[in-house]
């Protein structure tokens, strides 16, 4: 069902040392992953890193990340202003095939069912919660016809979209609602008064 399954870049043996000849790249890593989002580039921390065999840690549009070390549960698909980016060892990159649409397979990743599986093939060791390409690779994938599975992918295109309005809302709302209590009990220059007793 998917093209390619692989883990990201063990940045620390690639990591240029003192001295070594580098390139500078910035490496997506499991934090920079937040409510399904990929944070944009200029967000992400570059590295210094030996020349060499990187081109097989890039990622491509639509391919799904998945995090497979310390913080599980984190899912994303990856964007056009991603594409091309280096992963670190701590995302799984999953390359969809033909038979089944992305959005679809991100569902699945999502959903209740498989995120119990994926908790359930998480194995611990020294206290450290990781997945391997096994685990993934066992997984069994429905595959619904392509009409439905288009479908689908409407729907659940519209249920994020619709998601990520929400999150915006409430940041607005929290922010105003923030800007009220400021001006109200922090007018200019209040927070600049001395401590006296009285004034709590």
């Amino acid at each position: 069902m998917v093209e390619t399954l692989f883990v990201g870049l063990p940045v620390s043996r690639h990591q240029a040392k003192e001295g070594e000849k580098a390139i500078h790249e910035p490496v997506l890593s499991v934090g920079d992953i937040e409510a399904g989002r990929v944070a944009p580039r200029e967000e992400l921390v570059a590295v210094g890193l030996r020349p060499g065999s990187l081109e097989r840690f890039r990622i491509q549009v639509d391919d799904l990340l998945v995090s497979c070390r310390g913080t599980l549960q984190k899912v994303a698909r990856v964007p056009e202003s991603a594409a091309s980016l280096l992963v670190s060892s701590n995302l799984i990159v999953v390359r969809p095939g033909e038979k089944l649409l992305p959005a679809v397979l991100l569902a699945l990743f999502r959903s209740a069912a498989w995120q119990g599986r994926l908790k359930l093939r998480a194995r611990s060791s020294s206290g450290l919660v990781q997945l391997t390409v096994k685990d993934l690779e066992d997984l069994p994938v429905p595959l619904p016809p392509r009409e439905l599975q288009r479908e689908l992918a409407e729907l659940i295109e519209a249920e994020q979209a619709h998601h990520q309005a929400a999150l915006r809302a409430a940041d607005l709302r929290r922010a105003l609602v923030d800007g009220m209590v400021s001006e109200i009990l922090l007018p200019p220059g209040r927070e600049e008064l001395p401590h006296e007793p009285g004034n709590d």
